[in-house]
């Protein structure tokens, strides 16, 4: 299922908008943005900015809510298609057990210098806090989010496609 591929800029397939969002709402001091270009002739949501980890912070994101949400159970994972500055980055989805601002799953990756097509498997996403169920398998996803963060770094990465596997 192709939750996004750019043919209608900022808003997902299910006509749901990307937002941008940093550490900025709990005091830390990230910046950034994003916006609509084309990055080797592939339309995409350029992320940019610079995180930083003092006050607390790390991290800068563009998120989505999922309506409907996404049953975990009817998918192996997710799929996105990037270009990036040779940094990590991460995907968080959230569902209806994380309900604290700083709960999510997670799911970390390489970005290179070309367009490459990352496989999230749901079975590799680590919960944030102790407390979350293990797995998500078995949930119903409610958002999803391009993450740079958790340390002190320029971002800058392109999201051309995304969806379920």
């Amino acid at each position: 299922m192709i939750l996004d591929q750019l043919k209608n800029p900022k808003l997902t397939n299910q006509s749901q908008q990307w937002n941008f969002v940093s550490d900025q709402v709990m005091g830390g001091v990230s910046t950034g943005k994003f916006i609509v270009e084309k990055v080797d002739g592939i339309k995409c949501y350029r992320m940019t900015g610079n995180v930083s980890t003092k006050n607390n912070g790390g991290f800068i994101q563009i998120r989505a809510k999922l309506n409907p949400e996404i049953n975990s159970n009817n998918y192996s994972g997710l799929y996105l298609k990037v270009y990036g500055n040779e940094k990590n980055y991460s995907l968080h989805l959230r569902t209806g057990l994380t309900l604290a601002p700083w709960q999510y799953y997670s799911f970390t990756f390489y970005s290179s210098k070309k367009w490459i097509e990352i496989r999230a498997p749901f079975s590799e996403f680590k919960k944030s806090n102790f407390y979350q169920p293990k797995s998500i398998l078995g949930q119903k996803i409610k958002s999803i989010g391009l993450v740079a963060g958790f340390d002190d770094f320029i971002s800058d990465i392109c999201l051309g496609e995304i969806g379920f596997y």
